[in-house]
């Protein structure tokens, strides 16, 4: 069961950093496109509740570590979906991990495409990384005197 939380929620966190389309998840496995649903729905709601928090000024750390603030409580809620998934998943031949992942993915290709709320978070995690401060120029170097006489 925390290896199936975690993954999920590693492979939320993995996707917020790239770009990838908005479509609808397929119902891979019987109750998967409903836990995305309401997943993504929970974290939206949360999103839309939350009036304090400033993501302008966020760091991308600070952004994982609120992406997790919202997404455990969402997996935890639904757990007994999501071991049946697991279950379900098995006989499919696909790891925890593979569930964690595809929901935990699928979820946030739903909370980006559904909710507005997201976009500034997910705007943190589109950026690029910041770039090296440009070298210092080279100091202009006076042309060398000539000894006095010669041209």
């Amino acid at each position: 069961m925390k290896r199936l939380l975690l993954a999920a929620s590693f492979a939320l966190l993995s996707q917020a950093a790239q770009a990838h389309p908005l479509t609808t998840p397929a119902d891979t496995i019987e109750g998967h496109a409903r836990m995305v649903r309401r997943m993504s729905q929970e974290m939206c709601t949360a999103l839309n509740a939350d009036h304090t928090t400033n993501f302008q000024t966020m760091t991308k750390e600070q952004g994982i570590a609120y992406i997790q603030k919202l997404l455990m409580p969402a997996l935890l809620r639904d757990s007994a979906s999501l071991m049946n998934m697991a279950r379900l998943g098995a006989q499919q031949n696909l790891s925890p991990q593979d569930i964690g992942r595809m929901v935990g993915q699928d979820a946030f290709v739903v909370l980006r495409r559904d909710c507005p709320a997201v976009l500034p978070l997910a705007n943190l995690f589109a950026q690029p990384p910041a770039a090296a401060p440009a070298p210092a120029p080279a100091p202009k170097r006076k042309p060398a005197a000539r000894p006095a006489g010669k041209k």
